[in-house]
Formats: structure tokens, C-alpha cells, sequence
């Protein structure tokens, strides 16, 4: 499967550079060799803030049911400060699912 991690920032956030980004999300996933992705917009009925801004993302390739677990209690455990996080699965096949 491969999953996709998108963060959205908070009202106060406004980061337009995307190599600071890119850092920070890399930096943040490290122990999940995150891919850098860019951004992505997101639907506004799966943001906490119902907007149309653009989020980050990384993707973390093949990864495996024990790595998801790890990454959503990483996440839950350590939230990123002014973001809020978003994470997809993509198991065989064009759709995915959001699971966090």
C-alpha cells in the first residue's frame, strides 16, 4: 500500500516555501522515508478548516500494515505544531481512502 500524508496549516500558518516545507515534513516523517510530493488540494469536507488552500504531502511507498499503524500513533503522539494532518491509503487500484 502506499499512504499519503498531507498537512493542512492552521488559520495563523501562511508557509509558501516549498524547501522549508519540504524540510520540516521530511523531518517530521523521517523514520518513515517520506517522498517529497508538493501540494495538493484537498476537498473542503476533509479539511478541519473547510477552506481551498493548498496542503503539503509526502508519500510513503509500500508500506506495510504494521508501518500504518506506526505512523497514525506517531501522528497522534507527536502532533506537527501549526498543522493538522491528513493521511490516505492507497492499497492496488486508482482510489484511496483517508484514515486519518
Amino acid at each position: 500500500m502506499d499512504l499519503r500524508v498531507c498537512f493542512e496549516n492552521m488559520e495563523s500558518v501562511n508557509v509558501n516555501d516549498a524547501a522549508m516545507m519540504k524540510h520540516y515534513a521530511k523531518s517530521y516523517l523521517a523514520d518513515f522515508d517520506p517522498e517529497w510530493a508538493g501540494f495538493i488540494m484537498l476537498p473542503h469536507d476533509e479539511t478541519m478548516r473547510a477552506t481551498m488552500e493548498p496542503a503539503w504531502q509526502v508519500l510513503i511507498r509500500d508500506a506495510t500494515p504494521r508501518t500504518e499503524q506506526q505512523l497514525l500513533r506517531y501522528i497522534d503522539e507527536n502532533p506537527m505544531a501549526a498543522y493538522h494532518i491528513h493521511v490516505y491509503r492507497r492499497d492496488d487500484g486508482p482510489n484511496e481512502s483517508k484514515i486519518h
